[in-house]
């Protein structure tokens, strides 16, 4: 049994303990969980913003998200603790005693893992499943409902591996005290590799799924680069697994856990980002929409004082007289990505533009074919004039604003 003033690790030859100004990793810590934080709260904030003043709504994928921000910055909070406290040395700069505590944090930031993750991922399908999917259980519900399930599992088990990984549970953090323990090193190596193939496959279905839209390869990619932010949660995975296995060759575990957990939270806030990511086009409209809307009434009102009560038509757009309620209701989540001058919505199957929910990506134009008798009834002007997962295109409707 060791003191608890010897060093928690022999050090190389050559090198002498250093217990009063030890090599720190500190300021890479304070930066990396300033940089996490902001942009988790950022994106969390307005995604919020867009549920509670556009949309006026929530869903399971929305709460999700709130859980994992939370579950985020109690993380990255018990993290700077720990760095601050020993956790950013190499670990023969460390007490024994330090160590001890050190790892019975570290057993709590373990724990906090599985449910922080699974609530970012899960926030994502549940996310994918809106969009992507309509009442039609085709190949891409069945495969986001497999993946959600597999989460479920997977970081369920990741949560009670964590949790009882030594019984008596003080035994994680004092060797000295009698019992058994299961190895957290290839635990934690088969989860970077697991949660690696989570982010690959929330990289790839939106790609697939995006590809069966009917519209051209070029708005195709810019409706999936909402969700491409993902690449940057693969790499950072990708570098969580090569720290992993450093981890389990090399004995200094302070030093390389304290990177790796940094990884893990920056994994983290880029799954909740890319949660947050197709809420930002409708803000983009919301915010611009009505900046737009209070200048053109102001052009409305000058029009008007010349005499004339009807503005003149805004071409593929919707007249000026309509509300501008209505013009933000008809915007899509996603407008800001298709073809400039029609204007787009996600909705469900067969329901009316002013009823839009999330599960069918469709554009709307204001454009009237003149030639169309089909187009007989004036006052329904939000004709659908293109669907994505309906293969269909149907009348464009009349632009005439309701009287």
């Amino acid at each position: 049994m060791r003191n608890d003033s010897d060093p928690a690790l022999q050090p190389p030859d050559n090198v002498q303990p250093n217990f009063a100004n030890p090599q720190t990793l500190m300021p890479a810590v304070i930066a990396t969980s300033t940089v996490v934080l902001v942009l988790a709260f950022s994106f969390v904030f307005a995604r919020a913003f867009v549920k509670v003043y556009i949309w006026r709504g929530h869903h399971v994928e929305d709460w999700l998200s709130y859980i994992a921000l939370v579950g985020l910055a109690a993380n990255t909070g018990v993290l700077i603790y720990l760095e601050d406290y020993g956790l950013a040395r190499h670990q023969w700069d460390v007490t024994m005693a330090q160590y001890r505590h050190i790892m019975y944090y570290i057993s709590i930031i373990y724990c906090l893992y599985g449910p922080t993750t699974m609530a970012a991922k899960l926030s994502v399908f549940f996310q994918m499943k809106r969009i992507f999917t309509t009442g039609a259980r085709d190949l891409v519900y069945w495969v986001i409902i497999a993946s959600i399930a597999a989460n479920v599992v997977f970081y369920t088990a990741i949560f009670f591996s964590y949790l009882f990984q030594c019984w008596p549970r003080a035994r994680i953090w004092d060797p000295d005290v009698p019992g058994y323990c299961i190895s957290s090193g290839p635990s934690n190596l088969a989860a970077g590799v697991l949660n690696l193939v989570f982010d690959i496959e929330a990289l790839l279905l939106p790609a697939w799924a995006v590809w069966h839209l009917k519209m051209p390869v070029k708005r195709k990619l810019a409706v999936y680069s909402v969700f491409g932010v993902g690449l940057i949660a693969c790499i950072i995975g990708s570098l969580g697994i090569y720290l992993r296995v450093q981890v389990l060759l090399l004995p200094d575990f302070t030093w390389l856990g304290s990177q790796t957990l940094l990884l893990v939270n920056s994994e983290i806030a880029m799954v909740i980002v890319v949660g947050c990511m197709p809420s930002l086009p409708r803000l983009y409209h919301y915010i611009f929409n009505t900046s737009r809307s209070s200048r053109r009434d102001n052009d409305d009102s000058g029009f008007r004082k010349k005499g004339n009560d009807t503005p003149p038509a805004q071409g593929n757009h919707y007249s000026r007289r309509t509300s501008s309620k209505r013009r933000n209701i008809i915007s899509g989540s996603l407008a800001k990505y298709l073809t400039p001058g029609v204007t787009a919505g996600i909705t469900t199957l067969a329901s009316r533009a002013s009823d839009e929910e999330w599960f069918e990506l469709r554009a709307f134009s204001g454009q009237r074919d003149q030639g169309d008798s089909r187009a007989g009834n004036s006052n329904d002007w939000s004709g659908i004039w293109m669907t994505t997962k309906v293969e269909q295109q149907s009348v464009r409707q009349s632009s005439t604003p309701p009287p």
